[in-house]
């Protein structure tokens, strides 16, 4: 079995937002991705196309009706 076959796979940021609409831009400054906006819509998460953060809605938090 090669060290790459063991290695552990790649753990994606998971962040609690009090909020459907968020922002992701990488976090890691210029080296991040462009910024991209996300909808949750009727779900409680949503991912980051670019770089596989998970954003999950706040335990409590109201979904707001309307835009």
């Amino acid at each position: 079995m090669s060290s790459a076959a063991a290695a552990k796979p790649a753990e994606f940021e998971t962040i609690v937002v009090e909020t459907t609409h968020v922002a992701c831009d990488g976090g890691n400054g210029p080296l991040g991705h462009p910024r991209v906006f996300l909808n949750m819509g009727h779900d409680r998460q949503v991912v980051c196309p670019y770089c596989s953060r998970t954003y999950v809605l706040a335990e409590g938090a109201k979904v707001k009706a309307g835009h």
